[in-house]
């Protein structure tokens, strides 16, 4: 076990920084608390009509602070609980932020009319209904329960073991998520859990994001060999699927995979 752990320590030491494009900045807002929301998801549907709809929301902030707000919204997105969330221009601040409709207090024109109820407001503009119906709740609800029991797969499963060798000589390229994704999905269907378009859209995201730590490393080796000898060969054996997929992989890594396999189960590796 020792071994194994040394091989894929090596492989996370080796992963360098993801890639940040030269004309993005990271800053932190200095006044308004989580109005920059990160991992937004388009709206379904189409919402060309929300370009440009300019009103005054009465909006409290994550800190409980209520301000008047003259806007310009061009966009729906949600947050990842599904959440839908108004980009607009904000006059006061002078630059683009993220109103949840979940603390919006109140819309009104320029006039100063409140518009009410908010709900009617926000389904008659955007086509947004909020707050959701149980139906809607009990939708989401089963979507995040789901999206765990994905994860819980992919964790219990040694996705991290390959996610490491993939980035191990530079950043994950299509091949290899694909291959990672083959792996992942074998393992659904081991357990009958059918993964649908979306949650594949989503899990390719998730692995592309991925940057193992040593402790993640450590579980994931840790529960592969707690498994039974078919798994842990199908997941050493899907490692170098992962390796071969850019087709940078040195035949001793193979020859060492396939020691661990011999060692841990008494049987070789099954590839292609």
């Amino acid at each position: 076990m020792p071994e194994v752990r040394s091989f894929f320590h090596a492989k996370i030491n080796a992963i360098i920084p993801p890639p940040v494009a030269p004309s993005v900045v990271l800053t932190a807002p200095d006044v308004d608390t989580e109005d920059e929301v990160g991992a937004l998801r388009p709206s379904p549907g189409t919402i060309e009509h929300a370009e440009g709809q300019s009103f005054v929301l009465h909006y409290k902030d994550a800190d409980g602070n209520i301000s008047a707000r003259s806007v310009s919204v061009w966009a729906i997105r949600h947050t990842d609980a599904g959440i839908p969330v108004l980009v607009a221009r904000c006059y006061l601040r002078k630059a683009t932020r993220y109103f949840r409709v979940d603390r919006i207090e109140a819309v009104a024109d320029f006039d100063g009319v409140v518009i009410v109820p908010t709900s009617k407001f926000l389904a008659d503009t955007f086509g947004v209904r909020w707050p959701p119906s149980k139906a809607e709740l009990a939708a989401a609800a089963e979507v995040q329960m789901r999206w765990s029991r994905l994860r819980t797969i992919c964790r219990e499963n040694g996705a991290a073991l390959l996610t490491a060798v993939g980035l191990a000589d530079g950043e994950l390229v299509p091949d290899e998520v694909g291959a990672i994704l083959d792996f992942v999905g074998k393992c659904c269907r081991r357990v009958s859990f059918d993964c649908g378009e979306r949650e594949n859209d989503r899990l390719r995201l998730y692995i592309r994001r991925l940057r193992p730590t040593p402790e993640l490393i450590d579980r994931a080796v840790d529960h592969m060999a707690q498994s039974d000898p078919a798994t842990v060969v199908e997941t050493l054996s899907a490692c170098v699927r992962v390796m071969e997929a850019d087709g940078h992989i040195h035949p001793a890594e193979r020859k060492m995979l396939d020691g661990f396999s011999q060692a841990m189960t008494g049987l070789p590796l099954q590839y292609p």
